[in-house]
């Protein structure tokens, strides 16, 4: 598997366990468990984005040779 192909991947993991910490977060029963699932949503959503800006630059360094 090449570079880019596991950062597309890995894009998607993070994407969707984003999906289900929010998820948690709107069924929480308490404020506490509903504020840990909001701020594990939140890491998985910078992660995410932070595996973009990564594929970004790797096909831009691809392009460019």
């Amino acid at each position: 598997m090449d570079a880019a192909k596991l950062i597309e991947s890995a894009i998607q993991l993070e994407h969707e366990a984003h999906q289900r910490y929010a998820k948690g977060a709107a069924e929480a029963d308490d404020a506490e468990t509903r504020t840990l699932f909001e701020q594990l949503a939140h890491w998985e959503e910078g992660h995410e984005a932070m595996l973009k800006e990564r594929l970004t630059t790797l096909k831009m360094m691809r392009g460019a040779k």
